[in-house]
């Protein structure tokens, strides 16, 4: 089988407060399938992390994104600096869910 991803040789920082570990990871369909001494595997694509740093995505829990989100979905830059996902309206304020079409008002009162 023909792997989609192969990150190799990277240094694993996973976030649980485990000590860093050297290596693989293997992704299939958008999704990490194998982590650990994946040897010579085949993959469509292959990156070698030799001396980088490999994390999962990033959480931020306090935000003020809830108008940015109504036209910028991706959330730029923090989609740039490895935030995966965010929390909105913790603030005591939130334009989240917005009825389309609303998106340019709601923005304008923030």
């Amino acid at each position: 089988m023909v792997n989609d991803l192969l990150i190799k040789n990277g240094t694993l920082i996973d976030g649980s407060g485990s000590e860093p570990i050297r290596a693989d990871i293997i992704v299939n369909d958008g999704r990490i399938t194998r982590i650990g001494n994946c040897g010579s595997v085949e993959a469509a694509q292959v990156i070698d992390a030799t001396d980088r740093i490999v994390t999962p995505g990033f959480i931020d829990a306090h935000t003020h994104l809830d108008a940015q989100v109504g036209w910028d979905p991706a959330l730029t830059p923090s989609s740039y600096h490895g935030i995966t996902t965010v929390l909105v309206g913790n603030c005591g304020v939130t334009f989240a869910p917005v009825s389309p079409g609303n998106e340019p008002k709601l923005a304008e009162i923030m």
